[in-house]
Parts: structure tokens; C-alpha cells; sequence
């Protein structure tokens, strides 16, 4: 799975103005259900169950909280970064700012860890993190995206993508 596999346009809250963890999840629970059709309570509850076991807190300001949901007919996800950082109760006690939420059909639950690893695996980066952390609109943060997880080309052959030559 490459990070183009969602589509990240649709899929992205900047700057959301979450104070609290269960702010956090209702945020992420309202986007979702927009997009997937189950209801906000249902999918709320779904986040707050898998997080009662224990928290999805890396480290480093990111949290990944995720579950498998029964209605759910295909996998759903959004990145969420806040305007300021809160208690997730992480490893290493840094507030959390950066969040990507996975939800899962519970009935293709083989392969959710092995997506959820490759979906996660650009957000170890403290590159990308400190680089949505200063994203302040969807396109900065699809720049920052695209940038950190592209494959890496020879320095000589990079093209960025938006930037015009004067």
C-alpha cells in the first residue's frame, strides 16, 4: 500500500480545535461518518472501545487510533492535526497534535495490521510530523505528504510540484 492508495485530499482536518481526547475522537468519528455512512454515536464508540484497551499513542506527538467497525463495507481514514497538543496518554507523555485514524470492515480484519503498519509507517518520520504541524491549509499539508513519502529520487532529478521557476 503507498501513501496514494486514499485519497488524502478528502481525507485531511487541519488545525482542528479539539481540547480533550473525546474531542478529539468525536471530531474524528463526525468526518468519518460523513464518508461512510454509519452513524457518528456508532463509530465514536467503535474509537473509545479500542482506546479503553489501552491508548494508540506513539510517541512523539502522533497517535493512530483505529478499529474495526462491522458496518463498515470498505477501509476509511483521515489525518487530523490540532491547533494545540493534548493528553493521549502516550509512552512518552508528550501531547498528541497529529492523528491518523484508521477504521477497518471488521469482516477483512486478516489484512488490517499489515495495512495499518504500511499506513503508519511515513508518521515515524519527525520530519513529516514537524512538517504537518506547520501545514496551515489541506494543500500544505498534500505538499508535505507528498514530499516525505514519495519515493526518494537522486537530489539532481527532484521535481517539485507546485512551486514555479521565477
Amino acid at each position: 500500500m503507498q501513501i496514494d492508495d486514499f485519497h488524502w485530499q478528502r481525507e485531511l482536518i487541519i488545525k482542528a480545535p479539539c481540547l480533550d481526547r473525546r474531542s478529539a475522537l468525536h471530531t474524528i468519528a463526525e468526518d468519518l461518518s460523513e464518508r461512510t455512512g454509519i452513524e457518528v454515536r456508532d463509530l465514536f464508540e467503535s474509537l473509545e472501545a479500542r482506546e479503553a484497551l489501552g491508548s494508540t499513542g506513539f510517541g512523539g506527538g502522533f497517535a493512530l487510533p483505529h478499529a474495526l467497525v462491522p458496518a463498515l463495507r470498505s477501509p476509511a481514514k483521515v489525518l487530523m492535526t490540532l491547533r494545540s497538543g493534548i493528553d493521549f496518554a502516550s509512552p512518552d507523555d508528550r501531547p498528541v497534535d497529529v492523528f491518523l485514524a484508521v477504521l477497518w470492515p471488521k469482516d477483512e480484519h486478516q489484512s488490517f495490521l499489515p495495512a495499518l503498519a504500511k499506513l503508519c509507517r511515513p508518521f515515524r518520520s519527525a520530519r513529516v510530523l514537524d512538517g504537518l504541524r506547520g501545514a496551515q491549509s489541506k494543500t500544505e499539508a498534500m505538499m508535505v505528504l507528498q514530499m516525505f513519502t514519495s519515493e526518494r529520487l537522486p537530489t539532481l532529478n527532484r521535481k517539485v510540484v507546485g512551486v514555479n521557476a521565477a
